[in-house]
């Protein structure tokens, strides 16, 4: 009976036994992206008092910054070799601040109008701000991906990561982060599938936010300072799920 079964079996397993076809791929995604709470940083590096420098560095550290959830899209191209391919990845990241209430604390005293609002902090106070819904600039990032899947069945199941760079505008500075997720494939045809994915992307970034700059009189002098320029550090960490279709040829 085993010798009967041996014919049936090897052409069972013959289409899972052979490797795929070397693939390039082509595919367009849409979905929403749930940003985490982030940590934020406002500095200024120095001040100036009637035209004289002061070297000293205001930090302004907040506790929880709560983004918005947005739409995202994007677009990815790369190349299949069996079960494991490289890809690059295009896609949008907004970074919108919700209106909310922070906490904050800083190094040196602050009284400046932030946000719309006059703020005063001394050195290691935690005090509570509100500040209104802040715009920023849509904003990019570009992936290079190592990738794994299953080429087999009717649903492929893939899994991938890699390094991944904010681009913005001039009024936000990038940096390099990470880009990891999973997801699954169904063929439609030879050529056109559709997937759905789960991402997940990590990154740092900078604003440029103007300078605070004022005037004081007393006594018949007028006092007259500025800081160097205002940057503001934060991490943005986002979980988005996303669909698309996918092309190969």
């Amino acid at each position: 009976m085993t010798v009967k079964l041996l014919p049936a079996l090897t052409v069972a397993l013959l289409p899972i036994a052979q490797p795929a076809s070397a693939q390039v791929f082509l595919e367009g995604f849409v979905g929403r992206s749930f940003p985490q709470s982030k940590r934020a940083t406002i500095t200024a590096e120095e001040a100036r008092v009637n035209g004289t420098v002061i070297p000293a560095r205001l930090r302004v550290d907040v506790e929880r910054l709560r983004a918005t959830a947005s739409t995202t899209f994007g677009a990815r191209f790369g190349y299949w070799h069996d079960w494991v391919g490289v890809a690059a990845d295009v896609a949008t990241l907004d970074t919108d601040v919700r209106r909310q209430t922070i906490r904050a604390t800083a190094n040196l005293r602050l009284d400046e109008e932030l946000f719309g609002e006059r703020i005063t902090i001394d050195p290691g106070q935690d005090v509570s701000v509100s500040i209104p819904r802040v715009g920023v600039p849509t904003t990019g990032t570009l992936s290079l991906l190592g990738m794994v899947r299953l080429p087999r069945g009717g649903v492929q199941p893939y899994a991938f990561a890699g390094p991944t760079y904010l681009v913005t505008d001039t009024d936000l500075s990038g940096d390099w982060g990470l880009r990891a997720g999973a997801g699954g494939r169904l063929a439609l045809s030879r050529r056109f599938g559709l997937f759905a994915e789960y991402r997940y992307t990590r990154v740092d970034a900078e604003a440029r936010a103007g300078r605070f700059e004022g005037s004081a009189s007393a006594g018949g002098m007028t006092v007259r300072g500025d800081t160097g320029d205002i940057n503001v550090g934060f991490r943005l960490r986002s979980h988005a799920a996303v669909g698309g279709l996918s092309f190969q040829f």
